[in-house]
């Protein structure tokens, strides 16, 4: 007796475990889904973009191809002004886009500017173990941050500017994987940048 209750434990263990896995696989088909209608988004984008194409749209389709990307709501997408060596958040979504849109940052400030400057990507997990992280932002949007990512957007060696998202909607922490997607996103989104301003 006691050996068919071993078996049936077992059984039910496994079946269990593998409803767990079935249902992992199914968010990781999901989210590739995501990813690559992100992706196809702005290589359709980049087909179409001329110095004619409406600057604001072209920026919200991009931070909302990021975004949607890596599974967060709110992001930025600073540009570079190259006379006053200050990022400026030129589109802002999410919970913070009243209080963002339009500050700027000196480069080489926080995490976006360090990105900015050292023209390399940052991927934080938790915020509050990163010393480059400043909460100045946070104070003044009242949002709070807790896992954050940031790359550069560049071409040649023109740095055009640097996207930025934070938290994902799972609240989970952003993962490598992560990095390299929206890695991804930005070479794309450099590239959208210069066709609108008519330098590609």
């Amino acid at each position: 007796m006691s050996e068919n209750n071993n078996l049936t434990h077992t059984l039910l263990s496994e079946i269990s475990r593998l409803k767990e896995e079935n249902a992992d696989l199914r968010d990781e088909l999901l989210s590739l889904r995501q990813v690559i209608h992100s992706l196809i988004k702005l290589l359709q984008n980049l087909e179409t973009t001329t110095p004619n194409t409406n600057p604001h749209l072209l920026l919200n389709n991009i931070l909302t191809a990021a975004l949607k990307a890596v599974d967060s709501r709110d992001g930025s997408l600073l540009l570079l002004d190259e006379e006053k060596n200050e990022l400026v958040f030129a589109h802002v979504i999410g919970a913070s886009k009243d209080k963002l849109s339009g500050y700027r940052l000196p480069t080489g400030d926080g995490i976006a500017g360090w990105v900015a400057l050292n023209r390399k990507p940052m991927l934080v997990p938790d915020v509050r173990f990163e010393p480059l992280f400043t909460p100045q932002v946070d104070q003044v949007t009242g949002f709070q941050t807790i896992s954050i990512m940031c790359v550069p957007m560049i071409y040649k060696d023109r740095l055009v500017g640097v996207i930025e998202v934070v938290n994902t909607t799972s609240g989970k922490p952003f993962e490598e994987t992560d990095l390299d997607i929206l890695l991804l996103v930005a070479h794309l989104a450099t590239q959208l940048i210069l066709r609108a301003e008519g330098k590609l």
